[in-house]
């Protein structure tokens, strides 16, 4: 395959399952040292292919083969198999190297992919208290807006067997970013047992909402897995709840057909949620993923058109394929951009649609206020 013509998406799959090496020579770099920490293996590196589209490789032993970066005629490149492209590293802010030095316990609960801050939460006790002190958050999320890293907060809630799965623990932490940040906040989590607690999450501030049909699969430890159906149920209630577009679900790709996994993205697609496809890291390379992946993202398209659902929500990510970015999977290289530009990075976008957001909200809490005095509870 010529150069110029290999996709991003490939180069995308490749450095996700067999990680990336950088060569003792080229360790000591100012460009590559600026994206790590410690360097060592194990460590992420992330990686701008182009534009907006990135991607977080696993540190190598710099003596593995497999892809690795080169430095030619003063440009940094990325070299493997299916070809060789100009890269640049993104550099990790100093909030965030700071926190990883120290080794902190919230270094290990935060971590940026895009422009995105994720902050990883769990119940302590019986009571309401969180794996992390609410003003440690705001702390973090103030630095990383201070140092303008990140546009968006997700907030990621481990399993919790309370029956509104945390909810009611984390409802006090989105007020007050909400009441200190100009920010849209991400709820990633588990699907609660009583749909009345998802109209609870809107009315509280969330702007989106993530119930993640494939668990919490590379983002979080707990290996907690829901039944589908309750799953499914959730996502097509809060599609009634939140704007259109801002309802999302993860896919795992497993080993089974790519044909079911057309059949899943229809379904979501139909009921108004947003499909995400987490690309996995590591397990036996198959030699046609990439045209099953193509595939699917060109399935993927036509189902977000047929549905006309919004994009402008989401947001670049290091490790998904989303109906954002899938033209960087099926197009030439030189042409391939996102589908359309997030709100976060218009500031003009980002101030009209938070308005809208504001105002969608209070018309929704009246309404239901207005329910419940009408029904006499």
């Amino acid at each position: 395959m010529a150069v110029d013509k290999v996709y991003h998406g490939q180069i995308k799959l490749g450095l996700i399952q067999r990680g990336l090496t950088i060569p003792d020579l080229l360790q000591g770099l100012a460009e590559i040292s600026e994206g790590l920490c410690s360097g060592e293996p194990g460590e992420e590196i992330t990686l701008a292919l182009a534009g907006d589209f990135i991607v977080k490789a696993t540190l190598n032993p710099s003596k593995r083969l497999g892809p690795k970066l080169v430095f030619h005629e003063d440009r940094l490149r990325l070299h493997m198999k299916e070809g060789e492209i100009e890269v640049s590293i993104i550099p990790i802010p100093e909030f965030l190297k700071r926190q990883l030095k120290q080794r902190t316990p919230i270094s290990e609960n935060i971590c940026l992919d895009g422009y995105c801050l994720n902050i990883f939460l769990r119940a302590i006790g019986r009571g309401k208290k969180l794996s992390m002190p609410v003003e440690a958050i705001l702390s973090v999320i103030q630095s990383a807006f201070e140092e303008g890293s990140a546009d968006l907060v997700q907030l990621n809630m481990d399993f919790s067997d309370e029956s509104d799965r945390g909810f009611s623990r984390l409802a006090p932490l989105v007020e007050a970013i909400k009441k200190r940040f100009n920010t849209f906040v991400v709820l990633k989590g588990f699907p609660p047992l009583d749909h009345s607690t998802i109209d609870l999450i809107y009315a509280s501030g969330f702007d989106i909402i993530d119930f993640p049909l494939g668990g919490f699969s590379g983002t979080i430890k707990s290996k907690k897995m829901m039944p589908i159906k309750q799953v499914h149920s959730s996502l097509a209630y809060a599609a009634g709840i939140f704007p259109l577009g801002t309802v999302w679900t993860d896919l795992v790709l497993g080993q089974g057909s790519h044909l079911r996994y057309k059949e899943e993205i229809d379904r979501l697609t139909d009921l108004g949620t947003i499909p995400l496809i987490f690309l996995q890291r590591g397990g036996v390379e198959k030699p046609d993923r990439y045209q099953e992946l193509l595939e699917l993202a060109e399935h993927m398209d036509k189902a977000i058109q047929r549905n006309r659902l919004p994009l402008k929500w989401l947001y670049p990510t290091c490790r998904f394929l989303s109906p954002l970015d899938t033209r960087f999977f099926t197009e030439d290289p030189l042409q391939a951009r996102l589908a359309v530009t997030p709100v976060y990075r218009s500031g003009l976008g980002k101030k009209a649609s938070a308005g809208f957001a504001a105002l969608r909200r209070k018309l929704r809490i009246r309404n239901v206020s207005d329910s419940f005095e009408s029904a006499g509870l």
